[in-house]
This record gives structure tokens, C-alpha cells and sequence, in this order.
């Protein structure tokens, strides 16, 4: 078990890194320079001084190969650099904007968790076949409608038709709601779709057979022993789904008005601020690593089989010969 843990951690700091460097090198390979733009820009002059500091800083004087082992220092030290905008450091602005992200893709998870639970287990459950039918259609129809449509139609809705919500009103909690309900719709699809194949494949276990023939009852069944041996390849689509929710958020947040990373990120590319982006960039990628981590740590401790094969294919240690 330890070693399989530190090999994920690895695992997990290799495409943390790896992430990091696409990054870099994206931002440094575009056409156009921000930095320099931001110094020569004669409606927010820089002085000689801050600009030499600027310069020094992100060692735009040095090869490309020392400004990156020279970000990399910097990343360790925790300095994510300054905002060539606003000039403030870019810890301090994501530090404002990561609380009302966390708040919202929290809440969406658990919107997309429930919602994904209650339409796979109304199927298991239900006799009515049109009912179920209908059901096991909603994920198709929910990955297939764009986010920042479903946004739209939720503000149209419940907040311009019926008066729920006010659109503009980031410090509501209803608005936080229905943002997150918005993000949650489309992330529950592939969810729902995942644990309803898991479901009914394990609906033809032997296992399944001896309990029913044993009088127990078909809620039971779900609840007790189907759903809980379906629920391992949900855990894997639930760390994708949590990527999926950070990259959504940079258009709910700006349908709602939210101020929070997919806020920042809208304004930092429409003002090219790199340093700014590329922070953001490393934050959804460290979000997207942790909760596959998450996931492959939560593997053997849910499903003990997968504890007991890895046991198994542990090669025995070889008796000594006297």
C-alpha cells in the first residue's frame, strides 16, 4: 500500500510539472510580447527603474532555458510574480478570487454527484419503463447543451422570468445556487452515464441472483451491495469531472459575474498579463492532479479487491538456502 501510495504521489508531481512546462512554454512561444508592450505603453508609463526591476525579474535579458530555471525558483519560493497590469502580486489576486471558485465547483460537484445518483438510481429502481427510459436519455441530452448556454437559460429563467435570483448579485446565496446548478448539469452526464453501465453490469453478477433468491428486497440490493460495487469506475470519472468543473467555471463565473479565477483568467487574457494566466493555468492543473490522486488513493481503500490483487501479484519474498 505505501509504495503504491508514493508511486502515485510521483506519478502526481511528474504531470504536476509537466503541466507547469507546456505552460511556460506556450505563453513563451506566442507571437507577442506582453511584457515589453506593458513597458512601451504610453497611457501607463513605466519609469526606467520599475521597468530595469520588471526586466530583471522575469530575466527577459537571459536565454529562454535561465528565465525558466529562474520561474521554476521563483514557483518554489511561492512567488508567482506580479500582475503586469495592476503591478500587484499575482498570490494576492488569486488568493481573492480562490474562494468563491472553491465555493462554486464545490457546490457543482455535489450537485453533479447528487443529481448523477438520483437518475441512475431512479433507473435501478423504477418500474415504470417509460420513466426509466427517459431517464437513461438525460445524459445525452445534458453533455450535448453547451455550459455557457445552460447559463444563460437558468439566468433567463429563474432569474428575469420568475424572479428567484438576481443575476448580478455575486453575494447572493441564490445565486450561487443556480450558478452551480448550471455548471452541475452538463458535469453530471458522463457520471450518470459511467454509474448506470457500472450498475446494470453488475445487476449480472451470480451474487446479485443468491440475494434476490434469498428474499431480499430490490432497494436493498441497490443500496447495500450493487451501487457499492459499481461505484469504482464513478471514482475515476469523478477526477475528470473535477477538471471539468474548474475549466467551466471560467465561463459560469463570467456569465454570473463572479469574481473568481475563471473571472480572472477572462480579464488576464483580454489584458495578455502572462504571469497572471500562467498561475491560473498551474492552479487548474494542480486541481485536476490532486483529485485523480484522490481517486487512485481511494482505490484500494474502497474496492478491496483491488487491495487483495496487488497483494497477490506482490512477488513473495525467495527462502534463503542453507
Amino acid at each position: 500500500m505505501s509504495r503504491y501510495f508514493f508511486r502515485r504521489t510521483a506519478q502526481a508531481l511528474l504531470v504536476l510539472w509537466l503541466a507547469y512546462t507546456a505552460s511556460y512554454a506556450l505563453l513563451y512561444l506566442i507571437p507577442l510580447d506582453p511584457i515589453s508592450v506593458r513597458l512601451a505603453d504610453p497611457d501607463n508609463p513605466v519609469s526606467p527603474e520599475d521597468a530595469a526591476r520588471i526586466l530583471a525579474y522575469y530575466g527577459l535579458d537571459r536565454p529562454a532555458w535561465e528565465q525558466y530555471l529562474g520561474s521554476l525558483h521563483h514557483l518554489f519560493q511561492g512567488d508567482l510574480g506580479y500582475s503586469l497590469v495592476s503591478g500587484e502580486r499575482v498570490s494576492t489576486l488569486v488568493a481573492k478570487a480562490v474562494p468563491s471558485t472553491l465555493q462554486l465547483t464545490g457546490l457543482g460537484l455535489v450537485f453533479a454527484v447528487l443529481l448523477a445518483l438520483v437518475i441512475v438510481s431512479v433507473v435501478a429502481l423504477t418500474r415504470w419503463k417509460a420513466l426509466r427510459h427517459a431517464l437513461e436519455l438525460l445524459p445525452s441530452l445534458f453533455v450535448s447543451v453547451p455550459m455557457f448556454w445552460l447559463g444563460l437559460l437558468v439566468i433567463q429563467l429563474f432569474s428575469f422570468r420568475l424572479g428567484l435570483f438576481v443575476a448580478v448579485d455575486d453575494q447572493a446565496p441564490s445565486s450561487l445556487l443556480f450558478a452551480a446548478l448550471a455548471m452541475a448539469l452538463p458535469v453530471s452526464a458522463p457520471l450518470a452515464a459511467v454509474l448506470m453501465a457500472s450498475v446494470q453490469k453488475v445487476y449480472h453478477e451470480p451474487f446479485v441472483d443468491v440475494l434476490k433468491t434469498k428474499g431480499a428486497g430490490a432497494a436493498r440490493i441497490y443500496v447495500r451491495h450493487v451501487l457499492r460495487n459499481a461505484l469504482m469506475p464513478a471514482l475515476t470519472v469523478l477526477g475528470i469531472t473535477t477538471g471539468e468543473l474548474v475549466a467551466g467555471a471560467v465561463v459560469t463565473e463570467t456569465i454570473f459575474s463572479r469574481p473568481g479565477l475563471g473571472y480572472l483568467t477572462q480579464r488576464s487574457v483580454a489584458s495578455q498579463d502572462l504571469p497572471v494566466i500562467q498561475a491560473v493555468v498551474l492552479i487548474a492543473a494542480a486541481a485536476f492532479v490532486i483529485a485523480n490522486w484522490l481517486v487512485d488513493v481511494a482505490h484500494p481503500l474502497v474496492d478491496p479487491r483491488v487491495r487483495a490483487a496487488r497483494t497477490v501479484s506482490r512477488p513473495a519474498p525467495k527462502e534463503s538456502v542453507s
